[in-house]
């Protein structure tokens, strides 16, 4: 998903409402969102790296990698999830 993907979803969403993550689909949890974060905020840019271009990103050190990836960075469990959220997931 790309931020401006992420943005025109959020725009149909009440601005005042929180935002949580759920995560793990099998056995779903609920967790508070400590923040945003880019690659870039932790990760020092290295020209002597090559650009990654493999799909397979699991390969790729931290300054092959885009430095403009997002995160939502994940705060805390905070309840037992439901599996129904993935059915109801918005996606493009």
């Amino acid at each position: 998903m790309k931020v401006h993907e992420l943005i025109e979803i959020l725009q149909d969403m009440d601005a005042d409402a929180d935002v949580w993550l759920m995560t793990q689909q099998n056995y779903p949890f609920e967790h508070s969102i400590a923040g945003v974060a880019q690659r870039g905020d932790w990760v020092e840019d290295d020209e002597t790296d090559e650009p990654w271009t493999d799909r397979d990103r699991w390969g790729a050190s931290e300054s092959q990698l885009p430095q403009n990836d997002v995160f939502l960075v994940e705060g805390g469990q905070v309840r037992y999830g439901a599996k129904a959220a993935w059915e109801a997931v918005r996606r493009w």
